[in-house]
């Protein structure tokens, strides 16, 4: 019987293994290994390829490093990455906190707040296109036939990438969050009312608190969105007017498929993910303070 136990457990050993082995082969071929060569080639010159031909060692970071245009796209992806940070936040943890309480009807609204998150860049990129038209748009025809370009001057420019960019996350964002706030014991919130707590104290002391575990991965998660934001920026500006929406994904996409400066943006990609690695290092290390697991 004992025999019949161990050889059992030899077998069981290598389970987890074969499992998780499917997964890891597809992790191997489109995340190590591009994230691998990726660091390589920022050391080589490439050719319009991609393929590496030369040694350069440092070079091509310091290059990179060097040029002020790098760092203005780099402002501009702060800038743009905030902006969608705070509003996407914001409006999410506000539709949540509206829905928060059952009530008859609920399900249509819910359905309209996280609507956006089950449409594709391309089609929304053509919705707000219509809605920024210079000639005819929507905006601009609500103004009084004004005649804004909504999507190739500044400031209007940045506000429209963002706009596009809130619209579309803020879905994703507000169903965590309302996943927090709904399981939120209502004893809980009833026991603040009868000591006297109104909305704004209960919110903030007690349903807060409570769904901080949801607020923290959303947070992280719109991080991520955030620096990551491409198609709009394609789609709607193109990075102008003058590159001032230009953000760093973007320039990578520029460098690599539309110069053919692969190693360029290998410098560059490899910087955006210290960047992001950075902000989310610091969520992480802020967790112990804000967060609340029981």
């Amino acid at each position: 019987m004992t025999k019949a136990m161990h050889r059992i457990q030899r077998k069981n050993k290598f389970l987890p293994y074969l499992l998780i082995l499917p997964s890891m082969l597809l992790f191997s071929m489109f995340t190590f290994y591009p994230f691998l060569k990726t660091i390589a080639l920022s050391f080589f010159l490439t050719d319009k390829r991609g393929n590496p031909t030369k040694w350069a060692g440092i070079s091509n970071w310091v290059r990179v490093l060097s040029k002020e245009t790098f760092w203005k796209v780099i402002a501009i992806t702060l800038e743009i990455a905030g902006i969608n940070l705070v509003f996407t936040f914001g409006l999410a943890i506000f539709f949540a906190l509206l829905s928060s309480q059952k009530k008859k009807g609920g399900k249509l609204y819910q359905t309209m707040y996280a609507l956006p998150m089950a449409i594709a860049s391309s089609p929304a990129a053509a919705i707000f296109l219509f809605i920024f038209r210079q000639k005819n748009g929507v905006i601009n025809s609500l103004l009084g036939g004004a005649n804004i370009g909504w999507t190739t001057e500044m400031p209007y420019a940045m506000w429209a990438v963002c706009i596009m960019t809130i619209w579309m996350n803020v879905g994703i964002s507000y169903i965590f969050l309302l996943v927090g706030f709904r399981a939120v014991p209502q004893d809980l919130i009833e026991s603040a009312y009868l000591d006297g707590a109104g909305v704004w104290a209960r919110i903030w002391h007690v349903m807060l608190p409570m769904a901080s575990p949801q607020i923290f991965f959303v947070l992280f998660l719109n991080i991520a969105i955030s620096f990551r934001s491409f198609a709009q920026i394609k789609l709607l500006t193109g990075g102008g007017p003058a590159n001032a929406t230009k953000n760093l994904i973007y320039y990578i996409y520029e460098n690599a498929i539309i110069n053919g400066r692969y190693e360029t943006a290998c410098v560059q990609a490899i910087f955006l993910f210290g960047l992001i690695l950075l902000f989310t290092s610091l969520q992480f290390a802020l967790e112990k303070w804000f967060v609340h697991y029981q």
